[in-house]
């Protein structure tokens, strides 16, 4: 990452290396109304087209001025030159790589554009300059100006998220620079997807009126992608990875039931043909080894083949694979689906590996450390050629991950991604895990200096977990800057008042740093079987949380609005205000319907129905993936009771909550003191 960026009088540090200011050239005026954009022909270039459209949105938005585009410079104009190299810069471009230069007859914003998606997938996404793996250095240098010369932040998606100042001129200081990501993939999975969708409509009983309209998904599924691409999300990967062997079963159950995992049944394959997507292998087959990348290669799907095992858990059981086990004294009668498994999984990569570079010496074979193989290997390593996506645990504490980090760097881990389900734990209440969330990063970066990131799944709730979300796609975009630092860049688009966001942030933070991460052995005691943290948190709001937390927080917020805002702010505060109302109703709903409540099914159905209402009354004012809230909160033991209230509960969930709630019923000590 590279750039230095002068403007309006002060210098901002933009990145780390190649940049050039003129400090003998004076700053200079301009006026909005005598600026023309130019810019090839439209329809030349996709990436070049959206970069102009961006970059007139904005302009427009800070000035009021809707500027022309014309296909030439216009004597006695100022011109914006978008996607046009200056005849003087002949330097390669870096992949990826933004460039743009501030003379007083014209700014230049231009960089490596390359189309490499397919039109449909790249529709899929919202066209070709939105596509993640395609590269769009012109649209890159537009974001880096509007931010860095002109204050632009995109705090959320939508229009209601762009930050900016307006002005009636431009001033501007001679300058230019570039911007290379320093991560080769920068992602954070999306929550307004279509697959998402269709699973909370068809097993989370969302209620009617809280369903998203064709129009109104549409809309928050785009916005979202735009937000990411303001973000410098992308990459430049050229292989695929993720759980590998979902159609394996289809294509392979009737000729070789021998490449399938032994389960508990006593049978090679999947439990049931519902889950045929989620059969585990049998990682000792050699057999199975040649299969896998004979298929590969046949398929001519590139270089890297993909080991990632498929998810959920019935491993396999077979004499061989559990030899490859490392089982420690005082494992040994642990379930084949409570061991730890790394070294089976870890000796299976390798394996791919080694039969990989008999087709191709440069062949490289890429792994997940997930779920039962999360943990650094005891006795195997890494071969050479091994891709790593690693998936720590976000309840770890720092000399936890310390340790985990340097055990598989011991183990050889080199070319590393990070690909955690941290921002699945958030629970739709404030949790203020995005310090140790980005901690949890940043030591992963100083210790294996990251290829790239995978982040698993950004919900949609802005108005409670926004600036997690912002935070981290900040850390992805430039990783050398401090977690300090973006969120005081947060907080700083709320102007007067950024010292009273800083402390209502500042005040979620303890319901991670101390309530959760203090208590995780109480946590876990008091849950039952509740498997996964998000669930167990959701079912413990009356003690993670008071009243007292939202009186605090109220005050805050109102502190704020006393500040002297502009409408912009001010309208940024009031949705904080309203979100924070919302968070309280969360809390009492949570708090009186969650699993073995004391609470009469009375005040469970008031508490119930005072939530529902207020969601239903402000649908649209707060910038939140409803769907997936109704979905989350119903999955996991109806804990907002909306599903009582409305009698939609099925039969099966219902005894399911009512297990859990016998078994938390009982783990839970009478005192239930609060987690603090």
């Amino acid at each position: 990452m590279k750039s230095f960026i002068l403007a309006a009088g002060f210098a901002l540090v933009l990145a780390k290396a190649s940049a050039q200011t003129l400090p003998t050239e004076k700053s200079f005026t301009v006026d909005p109304s005598n600026c023309f954009v130019v810019a090839p022909a439209a329809g030349s270039n996709a990436i070049v087209d959206y970069a102009v459209s961006e970059l007139t949105k904005h302009l427009k938005l800070i000035t009021g001025v809707d500027l022309p585009v014309a296909g030439a410079a216009q004597p006695g104009k100022f011109s914006f030159y978008v996607g046009i190299r200056p005849v003087d810069d002949t330097r390669e471009f870096a992949t990826e790589e933004g460039r743009w230069r501030i003379t007083p007859t014209g700014v230049w914003l231009y960089g490596r554009d390359e189309i490499r998606t397919k039109k449909g997938a790249a529709d899929a996404e919202g066209g070709p300059a939105l596509a993640a793996k395609n590269q769009a250095g012109t649209l890159f240098a537009v974001y880096e100006f509007l931010e860095g010369v002109l204050g632009v932040r995109w705090i959320e998606p939508g229009d209601a998220g762009i930050a900016y100042s307006p002005r009636k001129l431009f001033e501007f200081a001679p300058s230019r620079g570039d911007w290379t990501p320093q991560l080769v993939q920068r992602h954070m999975r999306t929550a307004y997807k279509d697959t998402m969708r269709e699973t909370a409509l068809r097993e989370g009983n969302v209620p009617a009126p809280m369903q998203f309209t064709a129009a109104e998904f549409a809309e928050r599924q785009h916005d979202e992608i735009v937000w990411q691409r303001r973000m410098r999300m992308g990459g430049d990967i050229n292989f695929t990875y993720g759980h590998a062997f979902r159609e394996w079963w289809a294509k392979y159950g009737q000729t070789h039931p021998e490449y399938f995992a032994l389960g508990k049944n006593g049978r090679r394959g999947p439990e049931s043909e519902k889950t045929a997507d989620r059969v585990k292998m049998c990682v000792s087959n050699p057999d199975l080894i040649k299969q896998i990348v004979k298929d590969h290669f046949d398929a001519h799907r590139g270089l890297v083949v993909n080991a990632c095992e498929n998810d959920s858990r019935n491993f396999c059981r077979c004499a061989a694979c559990q030899a490859l086990d490392v089982v420690l004294p005082g494992e040994e009668n642990l379930d084949v689906d409570d061991r730890v498994l790394t070294d089976r999984y870890v000796h299976f990569a390798n394996a791919i590996e080694r039969e990989a570079k008999k087709y191709d010496p440069a062949a490289k074979t890429v792994f997940y450390a997930y779920s039962r193989y999360n943990l650094p290997p005891r006795r195997e390593k890494l071969d050479d050629g091994i891709i790593l996506f690693l998936l720590p645990n976000l309840a770890m504490s720092r000399p936890e991950l310390e340790a985990y980090y340097r055990a598989w760097k011991d183990a050889n881990a080199k070319e590393v991604y990070l690909r955690p389900n941290d921002l699945c734990q958030d629970t739709g209440l404030p949790l203020g895990f995005e310090q140790h969330m980005f901690m949890k990063y940043e030591l992963a970066n100083q210790s294996f200096q990251l290829r790239g990131t995978d982040y698993d799944t950004c919900w949609g709730f802005w108005p409670v977990s926004g600036i997690t979300n912002y935070i981290m796609a900040r850390g992805f975009y430039r990783p050398e800057r401090s977690f300090a630092d973006w969120n005081n860049e947060y907080c700083a688009t709320y102007g007067a008042a950024q010292g009273d966001i800083a402390a209502y942030y500042d005040y979620w933070r303890q319901i991670w740093n101390k309530r959760v991460m203090g208590n995780l052995p109480r946590i876990n005691a008091m849950t039952g079987d509740l498997k996964l943290l998000r669930n167990k948190m959701a079912n413990l709001a009356d003690l993670l949380y008071s009243e007292s937390d939202f009186d605090a927080t109220d005050a805050i917020l109102h502190q704020a609005s006393a500040r002297d805002l502009t409408p912009q702010e001010r309208s940024r505060l009031e949705g904080l205000i309203l979100a924070n109302q919302h968070n309280r109703l969360t809390y009492r709903a949570t708090a009186a319907n969650r699993v073995a409540s004391t609470v009469s099914p009375e005040e469970q159905k008031k508490a119930a129905q005072a939530l529902y209402d207020f969601r239903r009354q402000h649908r649209l004012e707060l910038n939140v993936d409803w769907e997936q809230v109704f979905y989350l909160e119903n999955v996991y033991e109806d804990n907002a009771g909306i599903e009582r209230l409305l009698g939609t509960e099925s039969k099966k969930m219902r005894e399911l909550r009512l297990a859990a709630d016998r078994q938390v019923a009982a783990a839970r000590p009478a005192s239930q003191n609060p987690l603090r």
